[in-house]
């Protein structure tokens, strides 16, 4: 099932936590583990990640029932000699439920890997970039080629070519691998097409799920994505019948399940939800928050469209009561994604003067039904269906488009001046609803138009210049250009499309070699254009093709203060290739990650430490390790250090380690050769060194020799005396 439940609305025994950080949090919502989920999140982008969570977070937590033979079906397509299944069904079946709850009954068994890859307007998934990216980073942890994928070059059409190189792939030994592709058809301005083709004989299996439409069913869903009709397995899914609706209504809990044991309840909870299972959840919804008593079904029309009738007339009168109301849906259903609450202020300032106009209109009974909040502050209808259903009853075609325009001329103003931050919404939708009205002059000149700076330093294309800013690589931009260079292709602009191929060209071959001192600068200070974000600053780090660079950039932005976005920061430090410089920046990158993050971090720090082939190099990365070992792994670091084979190097370490192995009566034995090569390097030196041994012989004095402090002080005074 697919609808959100209103935020002051229980579910049962249970709540749903719609406006959570759910990226912050261990558990999801409910009864599910996150845990049970990490295999298909950790692989994923950071962009990515917390949108997929709270997917699986709204989908388990959601009302769900009645689906034991379909899931018994799904696990049959497991043995099934053939490749592909295609799961085709109109919208609002429950085609995503079910596949969730299966993903999660497989995960929990742990026999085979999952790739999960929900394409999804609601949470911010269905754009090409994006989805692209998830499969293809899945596909590369999947064959233990991370790191090769970071410093690829991740454009749409490239993605596309690596992923089809990882699906030609042999499996990794022993391992059985289900990918699943929900939502194909969601797919916001760009077509799945055929994606994912596999060689015969794949040990890969494949499903994918779309929405049967009026212009594409099963049989053109299956030729879109290039699938043979032999390989393929056709997996429908009908409406819930008397039995699996009374499964579904004891799965909701005591009241629920009490009224499920009454027929004539359930012969007319069949009447009325025609066992649709999204008239199902929307029913279960208003029987739980008492909007619907049981005794209302029987004066209930049957059918999604007659329930969607009241809801759609009392809608129509609290747009003519709000004006915060009527803004809030017009967007919302016109919308491509979610709307931030400073989208929803620039488009209708005078109406949404306040964050609280906008929260308040969220929250009004009738709407917090059907608008859900995602991330933070961003709405969107909480189904595809709602959403169409609203905008087609409420909005004949002419306001569609004079909606789409209030979008386009939202875009047009920040083009106009430039000098604010592009927001999300438009970075990523603009385009679109410009294709959408025609405006492709428009298009043309955003996305080709090279122009001089505005402090007249030489040229640049802004629509270019502000993706890369927000993003760190020109993916997205290239994105856009590959559509305007379609375009251009279709109506015979030859002139157009050599511009769009030098533009491409000229990006492809650019190095992604900024100097740490400057890409700071970009951060701190930044361009006519704009400050580039810390985030777009990690993804050109990780696009840096030399290792060294890679370290002593991500260094520079610590050593700035500039806060980075820590879970994206491990990721690209941990896909450094040479051991130093990967031990460098994550020693560096310890002081700032959250603790769930940081015994993994220092695992994998001290690992690349102790492989560094040259003594002295390891020697440092053991020294820059040292503060912030805990306990167990201070022991194997001292191993390592031990085991230094260069004398001067390994004092150094062992001098680094002491301090925070001063309780340790083992290393004792290391204080006199530790001493004596410490002692070549000069009296400034071994100075600076005693400061850093201080807990060392503090502790050598409590355990043999009380009066070596005093001794110490006396020494320093008088050689100081005798060599000034």
């Amino acid at each position: 099932m697919n609808t959100q439940p209103p935020h002051n609305q229980p579910r049962g025994d249970r709540s749903v936590q719609a406006n959570g950080n759910i990226e912050q949090s261990l558990l999801i919502t409910g009864d599910h583990n996150i845990a049970v989920f990490q295999t298909i999140l950790q692989p994923l982008p950071v962009s990515a990640r917390g949108a997929v969570q709270r997917f699986i977070t709204y989908y388990t937590d959601n009302v769900f029932g009645g689906r034991d033979a379909e899931l018994a079906a799904l696990d049959s397509v497991l043995r099934d000699e053939r490749l592909y299944t295609l799961l085709v069904a109109p919208t609002g079946r429950g085609k995503t439920a079910l596949l969730v709850h299966w993903v999660d009954r497989l995960l929990q068994r742990g026999d085979w890997r999952v790739i999960f890859v929900p394409i999804s307007i609601r949470f911010g998934t269905a754009g090409e970039q994006m989805a692209l990216e998830m499969l293809a980073a899945s596909l590369a942890d999947l064959h233990k080629d991370t790191a090769q994928f970071q410093r690829s070059d991740r454009s749409p059409f490239s993605l596309r070519a690596m992923i089809s190189d990882y699906l030609h792939r042999p499996l990794p030994a022993e391992t059985r691998c289900l990918l699943v592709l929900d939502g194909i058809d969601e797919a916001v301005g760009w077509e799945v097409g055929p994606l994912c083709v596999l060689p015969p004989g794949s040990p890969l299996k494949i499903v994918a799920a779309a929405r049967q439409r009026a212009d594409r069913g099963y049989e053109d869903w299956r030729e879109h994505l290039g699938w043979q009709p032999h390989r393929t397995r056709a997996f429908s899914l009908a409406n819930l019948d008397r039995a699996a609706l009374i499964a579904l209504l004891k799965a909701q809990g005591e009241r629920l399940a009490a009224l499920a044991d009454d027929p004539a309840f359930v012969a007319e909870f069949k009447r009325v939800s025609e066992g649709d299972p999204l008239t199902c959840n929307l029913l279960i919804k208003a029987l739980l928050g008492n909007t619907l008593s049981p005794t209302d079904l029987s004066r209930r029309l049957p059918g999604l469209e007659a329930f969607l009738h009241d809801w759609v007339e009392t809608l129509r009168k609290k747009r003519q009561e709000s004006d915060a109301i009527r803004e809030l849906l017009a967007l919302c259903a016109i919308a491509y994604g979610p709307l931030t609450s400073n989208d929803l202020s620039a488009l209708a300032p005078t109406v949404f003067s306040d964050q609280s106009v906008i929260v308040d209109a969220v929250h009004s009974d009738e709407v917090a039904r059907f608008i859900i909040t995602v991330g933070e502050h961003s709405y969107v209808f909480s189904h595809q269906r709602l959403r169409e259903v609203f905008l087609e009853r409420i909005y004949p075609p002419t306001e569609r488009e004079r909606l789409h325009r209030r979008l386009v001329e939202y875009g047009k103003a920040w083009w106009a001046d430039r000098r604010q931050p592009l927001s999300e919404y438009l970075r990523r939708f603009w385009l679109l609803h410009c294709a959408e009205v025609g405006e492709w002059d428009l298009i043309r000149e955003v996305v080709s138009a090279i122009v001089p700076t505005r402090d007249g330093s030489g040229v640049e294309q802004p629509w270019q210049t502000a993706r890369y800013a927000a993003e760190g690589s020109n993916s997205g931009y290239i994105g856009d250009l590959e559509r305007l260079w379609g375009w251009a292709e279709q109506r015979g602009d030859l002139e157009l499309a050599l511009r769009c191929a030098l533009i491409a060209a000229s990006l492809r071959g650019q190095s992604g070699n900024l100097s740490p001192k400057l890409l700071v600068g970009l951060v701190q200070v930044g361009t006519p254009a704009g400050k580039w974000s810390a985030a777009a600053a990690l993804e050109h780090i990780a696009l840096m093709p030399d290792s060294k660079r890679q370290a002593d950039s991500l260094q520079a932005l610590l050593a700035a203060g500039i806060a980075l976005p820590w879970a994206r920061a491990l990721e690209v430090a941990q896909a450094i290739a040479d051991e130093e410089a990967r031990s460098e920046a994550l020693a560096a990158l310890a002081p700032h990650l959250p603790p769930p993050l940081l015994a993994d971090v220092l695992a994998d720090a001290l690992a690349a430490a102790r492989a560094i082939k040259w003594d002295d190099a390891r020697a440092r990365a053991l020294a820059a390790l040292a503060p912030h070992l805990p306990p167990p792994l201070l022991a194997d670091a001292l191993a390592a250090a031990r085991a230094i084979m260069w004398d001067d190097a390994r004092a150094r370490a062992l001098a680094a380690l002491a301090p925070h192995l001063a309780a340790t009566p083992a290393l004792d034995e290391q204080f006199a050769p530790t001493l004596r090569r410490l002692a070549q390097r000069g009296r400034p030196e071994l100075l600076a060194d005693l400061r850093t041994l201080l807990p060392w012989l503090a502790a050598l004095a409590k355990r043999r020799q009380p009066t070596m402090l005093a001794a110490l002080a006396i020494a320093i005074s008088e050689t100081g005396q005798c060599w000034p």
